[in-house]
């Protein structure tokens, strides 16, 4: 917190050279009835490079006046539907205060009057859309879609490339309305220059179901669209970079773009040993197998992809290409290959009951290797203005192994010693994860009368091979044990679910929906474990099968106006669960009948301010491994054991959204508040010691069904722009409370999580010379449990970082990027302050400065370390990893840039290729 005032005393500062008496005023109206006309726009524009740098809309009596201008050159731009644009030269001096243009008559527009040109302001609100236009959003040279997003209001973007928008991540990003790379958010946002993005739009994607038919189904996905400008679609752009640095690192990277209006190309590749990627890691295998693996940990600074030590090669291709009947098919193939080093110090807070605690200390050493290939399809076919046809598959196959070093100490809080462990394992997993999405959709004569038909298919397949040696040495009493095993393990599972879908409308605005689901599912589990004689050990092997199958019919009720949108519906839904064990030769079947209710409700008070509620309630069954009555342990004082008889879950979800957006003051407003709770929720009972036989120290853990759980998270973000310097300054509040039940040695253990966030962002959108990023992050964390209060903790994180670039008009380019990270109120060891210092300076070369040649220095001062804490239902693990420390690093750049000129749709005189910022009304992009 004591960061805050600082920041707020500079941004003060900023505001006392914002003052100027100068101002325009004038009247709007009608060329033919001279009446006035209200609402018209007024947006004033730097007469230099078309920025926005004032934007009000004209009085009940049309008049207008805009305020608060330094002198210069502008230009004043008024526009009001169906009427033509009207433009005037203005030029403001110190002498004249107060410049009156009197009254300004509008020619209305011909019916074909098409190629209006018009002003966006920074942000639009369209019903569920909040619309950002990029060329209100200055970037630095050589900037990716990345650095045009941080400066985005509500939008946040973390050192792994992970994307929150509103206060939720976003799993999508696609480019003018089609996936890009299946999935994967940053695949576009790392390899996409923003100099080619017209608009970046953020919207929770329903179904292709909800889609099509307008009934919200609860599956949404939070999501970003980039739309391109119209001017970059006709020809091909990219960049390559080659770099070598000290201590044998290298850096290599390219991108190439051919668009071809209707058709896409996009090759990516990827070469370093510096811990950076542009893309998602997608472990389809999990954990695999029973390998302990390692804990992780969030890196700090830098924009590393992760902590350790990492080598990628990697690379793939997108397609695309429409058709004239809105028809298109978009596909891609991606491979990465990934070897990671990681060393790991942790210690782990083990409850054990209401007055004592164990501390395990422990240290890790994993090489990893990951080898990935991802394949995604998707073709819509529009048969003919009544059938469509969408046809979405994919795959994925992935082969890894890793192994492990890792001893580890356990001790009880009075410092006195249990045990000590020594452990290796060496394992590998192959397999795949596919699946296909197909859906026929049907419209009758009768308008908003449809029929669909969907089926989804998938399959995964996971075998395993691990080899693990343990040895404990114990100290009360004295005694010393090992365990080798070789262990086996084969997964597979397929899920088999076609819907029926029927809307019929009742009245004006209104619908109904019909909705029938199959679902059918099987999994098999097989674990087999050998000794140190290859006999196989039947007490940690089983062999083990589980099948849902469900029916679920749904009534859905739609109502809709310019002002409200209401969808409210209810299913039931009869199911079965049975589980077979093979090796026990038994059988466990339970049956289910659920209520499925789904409402959602809309409000728009006005087109840039609206109101949403959405409810959702839903089934949740339990995973094989989470079934499978097998006890596995890899150093025999750890166990775990499967629970073929859990029950599923169900999850009740509550969630508020409210945006707001004054389209003068261009001050923005997010809010949201989520609440969820779990009946039956499938959580851990850790029994220690007692009647097990077991040694001093060692646990079973095994899941069960509770209940208590439940989480509600409020976001608030609040933006506004700044005149001097011109900027955005934004503050976003986080705030959650959850909580969760286990069992520890049969007594209950609620564990109560409270987090509060701030964060100060201030980002520049000047013109030219300079570029600033500043984040201010504070994190105070409550970690209470009901079982030990003596044990409960708090502690807080917080983090400064500042981007800052100075560019010259003859190339040179001077950066710095400095984070400094704080954890406080952690264990020994584990309150560590982190600055992290890496500057640069580049040339930029070449006609239109296409290359450059840059040398920096990433940790300059060789601090950089990556701390983190995780709190679990009765356990608190702090956690040290090696990460990437200080080198030097000389790089060469080439920017691609090639489009075909636009020869029509061109002004006349002054507006010819002058003022970029302008954009022809209707651009493509999302559909409202």
């Amino acid at each position: 917190m004591i960061f805050i005032k600082p920041t707020i005393l500079l941004f003060a500062v900023f505001f006392s050279f914002s003052t100027f008496a100068q101002s325009i005023k004038g009247i709007v109206a009608d060329t033919s009835q001279k009446k006035l006309l209200k609402e018209a726009s007024i947006s004033l524009l730097d007469a230099t490079d078309s920025t926005l740098e004032q934007f009000v809309l004209t009085n009940q009596d049309g008049s207008f006046e805009i305020i608060k201008l330094s002198p210069g050159n502008y230009l004043l731009q008024i526009t009001y539907i169906n009427y033509s644009p009207f433009f005037k030269k203005i030029a403001i001096s110190n002498e004249k205060k107060i410049l009156d243009i009197g009254t300004v008559y509008m020619q209305p527009t011909s019916s074909n009057l098409q190629d209006v040109i018009v002003v966006h302001t920074p942000i639009n609100i369209k019903k569920d859309t909040v619309e950002y236009n990029a060329s209100s959003f200055k970037t630095k040279p050589n900037a990716m879609a990345e650095d045009l997003l941080k400066k985005l209001p509500g939008v946040e973007v973390s050192s792994d490339g992970t994307i929150k928008a509103q206060g939720e991540q976003v799993k999508r990003v696609m480019v003018d309305g089609k996936r890009f790379f299946g999935d994967d958010p940053t695949m576009a946002t790392r390899n996409l220059p923003p100099d080619v993005i017209d608009k970046i739009q953020v919207f929770d994607d329903l179904s292709d179901q909800g889609k099509f038919t307008g009934f919200d189904d609860g599956n949404r996905v939070k999501t970003i669209n980039i739309t391109t400008r119209k001017d970059k679609r006709k020809g091909y752009f990219g960049k390559a970079a080659a770099g070598a640095g000290t201590n044998e690192k290298f850096d290599g990277m390219l991108n190439l773009h051919r668009f071809e209006n209707t058709s896409q190309i996009s090759i990516l590749g990827q070469a370093n040993n510096i811990n950076k990627q542009n893309f998602s890691n997608q472990d389809i295998l999990g954990s695999t197998g029973g390998g302990r693996g390692s804990k992780g940990g969030g890196n700090i600074g830098g924009g590393n992809a992760a902590s350790g030590l990492a080598t990628t090669y990697s690379g793939g291709a997108n397609m695309r290409n429409d058709w004239k009947n809105n028809s298109s098919i978009t596909g891609s193939y991606f491979y990465n290959q990934q070897k990671t080093s990681t060393i790991q110090n942790s210690l782990t807070q083990n409850i054990i009951n209401t007055d004592s605690s164990t501390f395990n200390d422990q240290m890790e050493n994993n090489l990893k290797r990951n080898y990935n290939h991802r394949i995604n399809l998707n073709l819509e076919e529009n048969i003919d203005s009544a059938n469509t046809i969408t046809f979405r598959p994919n795959i994925a196959f992935q082969k890894k192994d890793y192994t492990t070093l890792q001893s580890s100490a356990l001790e009880s809080e009075k410092n006195l010693a249990i045990y000590n462990n020594q452990y290796q394992s060496a394992q590998n997993n192959s397999g795949y994860n596919g699946s296909a999405d197909l859906m026929l959709k049907h419209k009758f004569k009768k308008q908003f009368r449809t029929t669909s038909l969907s089926f989804n298919f998938s399959r995964n397949k996971n075998d395993g091979v691990l080899d693990n040696n343990s040895i404990n040495d114990y100290f009360i009493p004295i005694k010393t044990d090992s365990i080798l095993q070789n262990i086996t393990t084969a997964t597979t599972g397929y899920t088999f679910s076609p819907t029926i879908s029927y809307t019929e409308p009742l009245a004006k605005n209104q619908m109904l929906e019909v909705n029938y689901n199959f679902n059918y599912t099987q999994n098999t589990a097989q674990r087999f474990t050998y000794n140190q004689q290859k006999i196989l050990d039947s007490i940690y092997s089983n062999d083990f099968e589980n099948t849902y199958h469900s029916n679920r019919v749904t009534l859905s009720y739609r109502l809709q106006n310019e002002k409200y949108n209401f969808n409210a519906g209810s299913g039931v839904q009869f199911g079965e669960l049975a589980s077979n064990n093979a090796t026990k030769k038994s059988t466990l079947t339970q049956q289910y009948v659920n209520i499925t209710p789904t409402a959602n409700f809309t409000y728009n008070f006005s087109r840039t301010n609206t109101f949403r509620v959405n409810y959702m309630g839903r089934t949740g069954q339990p995973s094989i491994s989470q079934l499978q009555p097998v006890i596995i342990t890899n150093d025999s004082i750890n166990f775990s054991k499967g629970n073929a008889a859990l029950k599923q879950q169900f999850t009740h979800t509550l969630r508020f959204i409210y945006t707001n957006f004054n389209i003068v003051t261009q001050r923005v407003m997010f809010a949201s508040l989520n609440a969820s709770t779990i009946v039956n929720d499938i959580q851990n009972s850790v029994i220690y010691l007692k009647g097990l036989g077991l040694k001093r120290g060692s646990q079973l853990t095994m899941p069960v069904n509770l209940g208590g759980t439940f989480n509600v998270n409020g976001y608030f973000n609040y933006g506004f722009a700044l005149k001097k310097p011109k900027s955005n300054l934004n503050f976003t509040t986080n705030i959650s409370h959850n909580q969760t039940q286990n069992l520890v040695d049969s007594q209950s253990n609620y564990t109560r999580n409270t987090t509060l966030g701030e964060t100060i962002s201030w980002t520049t959108n000047l013109k030219e010379k300079f570029d600033v990023n500043f984040k201010s992050t504070t994190n105070y964390n409550i970690a209470k449990y009901s079982l030990q209060p003596t044990q409960n903790a708090n502690y807080f994180t917080q983090i400064l970082s500042v981007e800052a670039t100075y560019y010259t008009k003859s190339g040179w380019n001077f950066s710095t990027q400095f984070d400094y990270t704080f954890n406080g109120n952690r264990n020994v060891g584990y309150n560590t302050s982190i600055p992290l210092l890496s500057p640069a300076i580049s040339k930029q070369l070449f006609k239109n400065k296409a290359g450059e040649i840059k040398l920096s220095v990433f940790d300059l001062l060789n601090q950089n370390t990556s701390i983190s804490r995780t709190i679990s239902n009765n356990t608190i693990t702090d956690t040290r990893t090696n990460t990437l420390t200080r080198y030097g690093m000389l790089t060469f750049t080439y920017n691609l840039r090639n489009f075909a000129e636009k020869r029509d749709g061109k002004m006349p005189g002054f507006m010819q290729g002058k003022f970029r910022n302008f954009r022809r009304a209707g651009g493509g992009g999302r559909d409202f």
